[in-house]
């Protein structure tokens, strides 16, 4: 088994093998204000620029534009890494929004998990990508009717990455407070880890927590970070 950088600072050191089981599905669960676009795109522009491995960016809430002057903030250039054919960002919010289409990389003709799944594969081959975040799955839920159609669809999405040996971190929205915690979302059980984020409105502190990871012994607990002005820091 091998094993990948998370790209986030102190916490390699809560996996027993210092990152996430290459190849794995993760699922990451959060709130609004959590930190999980800050926590995906610190994965995808660390990898790129650190750890030698090409990454592949999804985003449903986004523009790829807006993404990119909102992660410049921390000293990630992901025009530059575009550029350099290191990270693709594809942009399926602008067709959701009835929005011009502007990028090479987007996803045109629906939401549909097929669809999702094609234009994936197309751009893993590209540049060779090891890494991948699709932002968010709640958008991708939308289309489903029910749980099992949810788990169903997020099923033949795990697997899909899974073939390609890429590691991916899949996006979700926490509907309550309780989600990782006494409550989980039906695709959950289908992915092969989950991490949640959370932000406590109390005392205004953001604690993250392994809930699964299949393939490494790990840290249970949950652990305060800090969102500083180079990203995100898991403290001890």
């Amino acid at each position: 088994m091998e094993y990948v950088k998370t790209g986030i600072g102190g916490l390699d050191p809560l996996f027993a093998n210092g990152g996430y089981p290459k190849g794995n599905t993760v699922l990451v669960i959060g709130g609004p204000g959590s930190g999980k676009s800050i926590f995906s795109t610190q994965f995808i522009c660390r990898g790129a620029t650190e750890y030698g491995e090409n990454g592949i960016y999804v985003t449903f809430d986004e523009t790829p534009e807006k993404l990119k002057k909102n992660t410049a903030a921390f000293g990630w250039d992901l025009a530059a890494l575009e550029a350099e054919k290191k990270v693709i960002i594809i942009d399926a919010a602008s067709a959701r929004a009835g929005a011009e289409l502007r990028g090479e990389h987007s996803i045109q003709a629906g939401l549909d998990i097929n669809n999702t799944i094609y234009e994936l594969q197309k751009a893993i081959e590209e540049i060779g990508a090891k890494r991948l975040v699709i932002d968010s799955l709640s958008i991708m839920n939308l289309h489903a009717q029910n749980d099992a159609q949810i788990r169903t669809s997020m099923l033949r999405l795990s697997t899909a990455l899974s073939a390609t040996n890429v590691t991916s971190l899949i996006i979700n929205d926490a509907r309550t407070n309780k989600i990782g915690i006494h409550e989980f979302p039906p695709e959950a059980f289908v992915f092969d880890g989950v991490l949640t984020l959370n932000l406590d409105t109390d005392t205004q502190e953001r604690r993250v927590a392994i809930r699964k990871m299949r393939g490494t012994k790990h840290v249970i607990g949950s652990f305060r970070f800090d969102i500083t002005e180079s990203g995100i820091s898991v403290m001890p």
